[in-house]
């Protein structure tokens, strides 16, 4: 892993970068995008290495920051103002050398999964290949555009006390048939809030295979 930087509007934020193997192809690019709690303990590590892994199956992944701390932001809930940072993320990623710009795969927890929708809704990203949306909430634009969306899979906690899981149940009835998703639900009690998976729990690792298996079906992480 190595952290870089990248331009964002005026800001200049982070982003940890997951090269692909050095065999001088382009591979599929990953991007995964955290919450409003941000990358700090205990969720960055959790984050930055799920990157890492997908990584070692053949993609170029990578983890920018939202913010230009990694403090939690827990009044920030509205994902609009973060879709130019992920627009801005992929382009960083996809003028690299090992990447491949025309195969994208888009991984978003909580706020960042909002924004990873919201950026594929709001115009038509057909290099977006697939979707991994872990308990993320729904808004206007997300509902309005999900003919838009790639083949999408819906990870999200019964007992979730702050996002819902009814958004994951309503965002599975309103994808249309021609799209493959799936929902995925898990039973556990992960304070706080039963919000985001335990790191190193039964549904942070299960999750994490299934997430893998999506994209390696989707988007194969062979180099061109």
């Amino acid at each position: 892993m190595t952290s870089e930087t990248f331009n964002s509007g005026r800001q200049t934020l982070k982003i940890t970068v997951c090269p692909a193997p050095a065999d001088r192809k382009r591979h599929p690019i990953v991007l995964l995008v955290h919450g409003n709690f941000g990358l700090g303990p205990p969720y960055g590590d959790q984050i930055r290495g799920f990157g890492e892994s997908i990584a070692k199956l053949g993609y170029v992944a990578a983890v920018p920051q939202l913010y230009e701390d990694e403090a939690p932001h827990p009044n920030d809930i509205d994902p609009d103002p973060h879709v130019e940072t992920v627009s801005a993320a992929i382009a960083k990623i996809a003028s690299r050398g090992d990447a491949d710009p025309d195969r994208i795969g888009l991984v978003g927890f909580s706020l960042g999964a909002a924004a990873a929708m919201t950026y594929i809704a709001s115009t038509a990203h057909s290099e977006v290949k697939a979707l991994a949306d872990f308990f993320g909430p729904l808004t206007p634009t997300i509902r309005a555009g999900v003919g838009k969306f790639p083949p999408t899979i819906i990870f999200h906690n019964k007992n979730d006390g702050v996002v819902p899981i009814g958004f994951s149940v309503e965002l599975d009835r309103l994808l249309p048939s021609s799209i493959d998703h799936r929902l995925i639900r898990y039973d556990e009690l992960s304070p706080p809030g039963n919000h985001a998976f335990r790191p190193g729990g039964a549904a942070d690792l299960d999750s994490r295979e299934k997430a893998k298996d999506w994209f390696a079906a989707h988007i194969p992480p062979i180099g061109r």
